[in-house]
């Protein structure tokens, strides 16, 4: 563990030169604390170098080399903010990314992988417990910042990465720009609903009537997009009915593009 040169935060930021994931390890973390006497945790970022066992929804697994901008975002909130959240973190992490390259546009798969020019740059990971009225949420996100990730043979990802979008890779700024600011901007998007899902949606890489497959613990649905609900919903028009999903993973899959 070292110390990172930030600008003072307006949470906790612990770095880890590698972990198993920031997401299991921020688990533990609170899993201690809720043990104790403490109170509530304040807001906490927790940054890794590298993960060996990074997590992506569902099965998946995140790869993590060094060279990538990996962190879990540790808070308590109301638990009527909760539905947000995916939406959110998106919408937060885009920004700081065009914070930091102007010149880029970041487009979103819902619920919230990032994309620029139909390539990914990173992607989230979202998971709470509640307590009575209040619930604590983990925001783990994996973003590609000094190289594109060289996936399996055959996978239909295509990546890209903060140095070939034309950063320079300085990472103490990538940090501070992108995971500093991350509670803050998610605090406040939090708090106004109906403009983050507006946000949200003007960042949306989704077109009305594309077909997509939505893959669901019992299994697949697919339809067309209709939309986003009030709330943050995917709506899919499925066999002549449009149909509401609060979870999920898209899968891009060009053999079923245009239905």
């Amino acid at each position: 563990m070292r110390r990172l040169r930030l600008p003072r935060p307006q949470a906790n930021l612990v770095w880890f030169d590698e972990v198993d994931s920031t997401n299991e390890l921020a688990g533990r973390l609170m899993s201690a604390w809720l043990g104790g006497e403490e109170g509530v945790l304040p807001d906490t970022v927790v940054l890794a170098g590298t993960q060996t066992a990074g997590r992506g929804r569902g099965s998946n697994t995140w790869q993590s080399p060094p060279g990538g901008l990996y962190a879990t975002w540790l808070a308590w909130f109301p638990l009527h903010a909760l539905t947000l959240v995916p939406l959110a973190a998106g919408v937060a992490l885009a920004d700081g990314i065009e914070e930091l390259l102007p010149s880029v546009r970041v487009g979103l798969k819902w619920p919230n992988d990032l994309h620029v020019d139909g390539r990914k740059l990173g992607g989230v990971l979202c998971q709470s417990r509640t307590r009575e009225a209040m619930t604590w949420v983990m925001v783990g996100f994996g973003i590609n910042v000094g190289g594109d990730p060289v996936l399996p043979e055959g996978d239909v990802i295509r990546p890209t990465s903060l140095r070939s979008l034309g950063h320079d890779g300085n990472p103490e700024e990538t940090v501070a720009t992108i995971a500093g600011a991350f509670p803050a901007r998610m605090r406040s998007l939090l708090e106004t609903p109906a403009s983050t899902i507006a946000a949200w949606k003007a960042r949306s890489v989704h077109t009305r009537g594309e077909w997509i497959r939505l893959r669901l613990p019992a299994g697949a649905v697919e339809g067309r997009f209709a939309g986003l609900s009030e709330d943050g919903q995917l709506e899919l028009e499925v066999n002549g009915e449009v149909r509401r999903f609060a979870s999920g993973e898209v899968i891009q899959d060009v053999a079923q593009a245009g239905g």
